[in-house]
C-alpha cells in the first residue's frame, strides 16, 4: 500500500514538472516546434504560430508543406530529415515572408532519442535574426557599390596604350577607340568640346576675324 502511494506521488510530481516545462515552451518568445518523421508538426508554441500568422491548433497535426511554400517546405524538411537520419544537431537560416515584411530566423534542429536509441522526434528552436540579416544585406549592397567603383577606378588607372598621332586609346580587347568614346564608356565623365589657345592660334591665327579679337 505504501509503495502505491509513493508511485502516485512521483507520478503527480512528473505531471506537474511536465506542465511546468510545457508552459515554459508555450510562453517562450523563441519559436519552438517539433516534427514526426514524415514532416507532420507534433508540437508548436505560440511564438512559432504567430510567426507564420496562425494559431497552434491550425498547425499541429498538419505537414510542413501545408504551412510553407513548396520550396521553403522542401528546404526546411531536408534539414529535419537529416537530423532524423543522422541523429545530429544542425542549423539553418530560414526566411518567413509576412505582410509586415520578411522575417529571418536561425533555426537549430535537435534530435530527441527514445529508449532504444532511435530518433523519436526532432525539436527545433528559432532565433529571430532579422535585424542582423537586414544589416548584412545592406552591407553587401554597399560592398557591391564599392566594388563597382573600384573597378571603374582601376579602368582609368595604370598604363593606357595611346596613339602618339591621333591619340586613340587601345582597350583590353585590342580595339582602338577615340579618347572621347573611351572616357564616356569607362567613367562618369561628361565631355564637352572646346579649343585650347595653342590650337585656336594654329587654326585661325591668320584669319582677319580672329586678329580683330585682340583689339576688342
Amino acid at each position: 500500500m505504501m509503495e502505491m502511494e509513493k508511485l502516485k506521488r512521483e507520478l503527480e510530481v512528473l505531471k506537474k514538472s511536465e506542465q511546468h516545462y510545457r508552459v515554459l515552451l508555450d510562453e517562450s518568445m523563441d519559436p519552438t516546434f517539433s516534427f514526426y518523421p514524415d514532416g507532420t508538426y507534433r508540437y508548436v508554441n505560440g511564438a512559432f504560430a504567430a510567426g507564420v500568422g496562425r494559431i497552434p491548433s491550425e498547425i499541429i497535426g498538419r505537414k510542413i508543406w501545408d504551412i510553407f511554400s513548396p520550396d521553403e517546405a522542401d528546404k526546411r524538411f531536408a534539414l529535419v530529415k537529416r537530423v532524423f537520419t543522422e541523429g545530429e544537431t544542425l542549423e539553418i537560416e530560414v526566411l518567413v515572408p509576412l505582410p509586415s515584411g520578411d522575417t529571418y530566423y536561425l533555426t537549430t534542429a535537435k534530435p530527441i532519442f527514445d529508449r532504444d536509441g532511435q530518433v523519436e522526434t526532432v525539436i527545433c528552436t528559432s532565433k529571430n535574426i532579422t535585424q542582423r540579416k537586414l544589416a548584412e544585406i545592406e552591407l553587401e549592397k554597399e560592398r557591391d557599390k564599392l566594388h563597382k567603383a573600384l573597378q571603374e577606378i582601376r579602368v582609368l588607372s595604370g598604363f593606357l596604350p595611346i596613339c602618339s598621332s591621333c591619340k586613340s586609346i587601345r582597350d583590353d580587347k585590342g580595339y582602338w577607340n577615340k579618347i572621347e568614346a573611351y572616357l564616356s564608356e569607362h567613367s562618369d565623365v561628361e565631355l564637352t568640346h572646346s579649343l585650347c589657345p595653342v590650337c585656336i592660334e594654329k587654326l585661325y591665327g591668320r584669319d582677319t576675324w580672329y586678329k580683330t579679337l585682340d583689339d576688342i
